[in-house]
């Protein structure tokens, strides 16, 4: 058996579908698939492409709350700080001596021979977003800079991992970062769980990284990747290697048909290939599911979360102690309206409350108090004699 998984909420249950027949298509009953779903199991959603499905509650985290602990994270870094929890489940619930991720919207082609040819020396296998140098401007900025230095060197829309040796050692660390650090946060050199692995090879010298051009390969690195059909249908790279899988990132936000009008205008076979996952969304209900809302995006009376506030929450220590139920008790969403009055809107008409302070800094001070988290940050760098004065002169 082979064991693979994505990690989702339910708007990507049309991806994952899609990555879950393809594996089938490679591997038939051999592939083992678990939906790692984020979100709450649905009586509308058809889970059947799926061998498993893990949630949250499944993981048994080494968290003080739950709710805390989920609160404190957006849908993608959610999503993203299960995985390795993930890989811990399925290895210890089937014994399994090798696991894969893979992303939802990555589509496998052929088999991972290189893969399992690698795992049992080598127990950990990265793909990089790119492994030739740019050779233009173009390709520097949506490949070096934007894929590797924002975001990681490598894409963890892929890891192989087996269950042995620096395998688990590298499971056990990167784990536990995902478990307190897996945020979105540039200043802080944070992307979720990808940044963190840019350490690996420095920590782990086992690790394996795969340079194979057929594997993860999406538009950043089209501009050393050729596509072609052979006669029997199947799909090369660079002329005579396998394509392994394709990462159609970026699908819903439109990237990827940007990226690929901006590098492979011409490419039929890449705009078959993609009109295809097109089609693939539609049959799989993507109209219907695409967009809809998560489980977590609501606290437990159906009302809405402030995005912002979840910043809020995890920035300050203490919030989560006092406040260790943020979903289904209303303590800190109380407290957070009532330090939070001054920026409510107004009715129409109505004036501006004194304390507001009166003319341009008045304006200025309650668009930042919209803004917690602008909030948070000055108060946290601006030194309190500072916002005293400031405050004696509004």
């Amino acid at each position: 058996m082979k064991y693979f998984f994505t990690s989702i909420n339910n708007a990507y249950i049309p991806k994952a579908i899609t990555l879950a027949e393809s594996l089938r298509r490679v591997y038939g009953e051999e592939a083992h698939v678990t939906c790692m779903l984020s979100d709450a199991v649905r009586e509308d959603i058809d889970y059947s492409a799926f061998d498993e499905i893990l949630t949250i509650e499944d993981l048994d985290l080494p968290v003080p709350s739950l709710e805390a602990w989920i609160f404190k994270h957006s849908v993608v870094e959610l999503c993203t700080a299960v995985k390795p929890w993930a890989f811990k489940k399925i290895f210890q619930r089937h014994n399994a001596e090798t696991v894969l991720y893979m992303d939802p919207d990555t589509v496998a082609y052929s088999p991972l021979d290189e893969i399992y040819e690698t795992l049992p020396q080598q127990p950990v296998i990265l793909t990089p977003h790119v492994s030739v140098p740019a050779q233009d401007e173009d390709d520097l900025l949506d490949g070096e800079m934007l894929g590797c230095l924002r975001h990681g060197v490598f894409n963890l829309g892929f890891l192989a991992l087996a269950n042995h040796g620096e395998g688990i050692s590298f499971l056990d660390w990167w784990a536990q970062r995902c478990l307190d650090w897996c945020y979105d946060d540039g200043p802080k050199g944070l992307f979720t769980d990808q940044r963190w692995v840019d350490l690996a090879p420095c920590f782990f010298p086992t690790l394996h990284v795969l340079r194979h051009p057929g594997y993860n390969m999406a538009t950043w690195n089209l501009y050393y990747r050729t596509l072609s059909r052979a006669a029997d249908g199947t799909i090369n790279v660079n002329g005579n290697l396998p394509l392994r899988f394709f990462h159609f990132s970026g699908f819903d936000l439109g990237t990827h048909e940007l990226m690929l009008r901006k590098h492979a205008p011409d490419d039929a076979l890449l705009h078959e290939m993609s009109d295809w996952y097109v089609n693939e969304q539609k049959r799989h209900e993507q109209e219907r599911l695409g967009r809809r809302p998560g489980h977590f995006d609501f606290y437990s009376d159906g009302q809405p979360i402030v995005k912002d506030w979840r910043f809020v929450y995890r920035a300050e220590a203490d919030l989560p102690k006092r406040f260790p139920k943020p979903y289904s008790e209303p303590g800190f969403r109380e407290w957070m309206e009532r330090h939070n009055k001054a920026a409510a809107p107004q009715p129409e008409g109505a004036a501006a409350p004194a304390a507001a302070g009166t003319g341009l800094a008045g304006a200025v001070v309650a668009q930042i108090k919209k803004h917690p988290r602008l909030v948070l940050w000055l108060n946290q760098n601006i030194p309190a004699s500072v916002r005293a004065r400031i405050k004696r002169r509004l």
